[in-house]
């Protein structure tokens, strides 16, 4: 999807949700992209309780990447852990009043309604912009 220059309007709230290390530099720049002048860009990374931050045993040297991408791109870094995901994002949306929320498209289909379906549907007001992975 195209964006102009309209779309990069001041005062923004984008929110980008990061899910594994490969595709969070990806999903990162996106953020940016849409970020207009004066708007604020906050990376989330939200896991269930019990697993693994970006899915690597590693976790302190994902946490150290995922912090430093964050940084560079002076964007804010959120790390959440919850019983209930797809509630922590809902709430953190909210808490911040995001208007735009970044995320990277579904992987390979589990029988599950995918999530960025159910987050749209509770966040109705919020704008959705879907990255495909890099092949």
């Amino acid at each position: 999807m195209k964006h102009t220059a309209q779309d990069n309007a001041a005062n923004k709230v984008i929110m980008v949700c990061v899910t594994g290390q490969r595709s969070c530099d990806q999903l990162i720049a996106r953020g940016l992209e849409r970020a207009g002048q004066g708007s604020s860009v906050h990376v989330v990374h939200c896991v269930e309780t019990g697993r693994n931050f970006l899915n690597t045993p590693f976790e302190s040297d994902a946490i150290e990447y995922l912090f430093t991408a964050a940084q560079l791109a002076g964007a804010e870094l959120s790390l959440i852990r919850s019983g209930d995901v797809e509630d922590a994002l809902v709430d953190f949306a909210k808490d911040k009043a995001a208007s735009i929320i970044v995320l990277g498209a579904a992987g390979r289909p589990s029988g599950k309604e995918p999530l960025v379906m159910r987050l749209q549907r509770r966040l109705p007001e919020v704008e959705f912009d879907v990255v495909a992975a890099r092949g």
